[in-house]
């Protein structure tokens, strides 16, 4: 344990990806007394380490079962573990001069199970939420960035044709699992949404670093944490742009087609009321007949800008219709 730590070690972030983890790890990092480094994906690798198949019989494969065999319980085996993880966080906090260290992994949250059973009351549970319409926008965006799909999201793409879709099932899968930890750990963790610690940062970093027994001044933590010094390394490529804590993500979702709109408010209205949003009202939605008709004028439009492009002057500019 840090010196002077409370009884604790370690900082914990937990949220579903594109949730605004990012910027709470730069302000949390930027405290004093709390080393975060970028994303190491150490906690989510551990869990995968301890994850098992059940099969008939009550057995199951996997690392704990199959030591148990050769007579090591599983204490054991999760206090080695946790020591190799937190090996890497106590030499980087020690090389930072600091007492406290802080993970944030955005796909841990996919792993807060098994990532409770390893660090337990070791460390502090940061659970952070944001608006389910809001977060598959940005998912989308990062899918389109990277390129990719990553590992944990796959089982929700495969059943999904609309990779909305995909990403509002696992939104509902990540959040509700996080706010019952949260619920069930009261002294282990706290919940903070997105949308509250952007409109106020001052009064939610002042409650989270209560909470953590370690208060500061807050306009210096922000000043410190939005001035370019950060380390970089994986995570949110978008907050490394910004130099102050704003809102404009919030409600991006809004410019969704009601069609989306409304399908994804089938999936998530029943999720949204337990972390304390409103749920979406459906939208009225364009008839076929009224689509097909907007779908021909849209085309009729670019195909006379595209024969005014062959058809004009080198150098005279494109007319807009």
């Amino acid at each position: 344990m840090g010196p002077d730590s409370g009884g604790y070690e370690g900082i914990v972030i937990l949220g579903m990806p594109r949730s605004g983890t990012t910027l709470l790890r730069r302000l949390i990092g930027a405290h004093p007394a709390i080393h975060s480094p970028p994303e190491t994906n150490l906690l989510s690798a551990a869990a995968r380490f301890l994850h098992e198949e059940p099969f008939a019989g009550g057995l199951a494969v996997g690392v704990l079962p199959g030591l148990a065999f050769s007579g090591y319980d599983e204490e054991t085996v999760l206090q080695r573990l946790r020591e190799f993880v937190f090996s890497f966080h106590r030499e980087l906090r020690d090389q930072a001069g600091k007492r406290l260290w802080a993970e944030k992994t955005a796909f841990d949250s996919f792993h807060v199970e098994a990532i409770a059973r390893l660090c337990g009351p070791s460390c502090r549970y940061i659970c952070l939420f944001r608006h389910g319409f809001d977060v598959v926008c940005s998912l989308k965006d990062l899918c389109d960035e990277m390129e990719i799909v990553m590992d944990d999201l796959h089982p929700y793409v495969r059943r999904c044709a609309c990779p909305f879709e995909a990403f509002a099932h696992a939104w509902c899968d990540v959040s509700r699992r996080l706010h019952d930890f949260a619920a069930e750990r009261p002294d282990l963790c706290t919940r903070l949404r997105y949308e509250d610690l952007v409109q106020d940062p001052h009064e939610h970093l002042t409650r989270i670093l209560d909470f953590l027994g370690v208060p500061t001044s807050v306009d210096r933590l922000i000043a410190e944490a939005m001035g370019g010094k950060d380390a970089i390394g994986l995570g949110d490529w978008k907050t490394y742009r910004s130099t102050k804590i704003h809102s404009e993500s919030v409600g991006r979702w809004q410019k969704l087609s009601p069609q989306t709109l409304n399908r994804l408010a089938g999936i998530m209205n029943s999720t949204l009321p337990r972390l304390g949003y409103d749920p979406v009202p459906l939208r009225p939605e364009v008839s076929r007949e009224a689509a097909r008709r907007q779908h021909q004028v849209k085309q009729m439009v670019a195909n006379i800008a595209a024969v005014r492009v062959e058809e004009r002057p080198v150098g005279q500019p494109v007319p807009v219709p």
